[in-house]
């Protein structure tokens, strides 16, 4: 029986997916520095041509944690903004004072 109720609890434990963002153009990015009031919440956001109006993308601080951008991405996203590629993240909701944040856990630059 015990073994049967490990399955059943193994058949149900999904893992946790990222969600994905449409291809489109990077409207705006902000980089945040430790001196800044709101790096303890979060380290940064990128909000997206598609929904720029409704929705921004974070990471790093409480609101995204464990959930940071290296140096390196956050190059690689301003360069794509610069450059005016396409890109399309990878992202988890959290929930951070009964207020929901999509965390970026990854991202595709593309030509087109």
């Amino acid at each position: 029986m015990r073994g049967l109720l490990v399955c059943l609890a193994l058949a149900y434990a999904l893992p946790a997916r990222a969600d994905t963002t449409a291809i489109t153009s990077v409207a705006q990015l902000m980089v945040l520095e430790p001196g800044d009031s709101s790096y303890k919440l979060f380290h940064g956001a990128v909000w997206l041509d598609s929904d720029k109006a409704s929705t921004n993308y974070r990471w790093g601080g409480l609101q995204c944690k464990g959930r940071d951008l290296s140096d390196t991405s956050i190059q690689l996203l301003f360069a794509a903004f610069r450059s005016e590629y396409q890109v399309k993240l990878e992202y988890v909701v959290t929930d951070y004072k009964d207020k929901q944040y999509r965390c970026v856990t990854g991202f595709t630059v593309s030509k087109s």
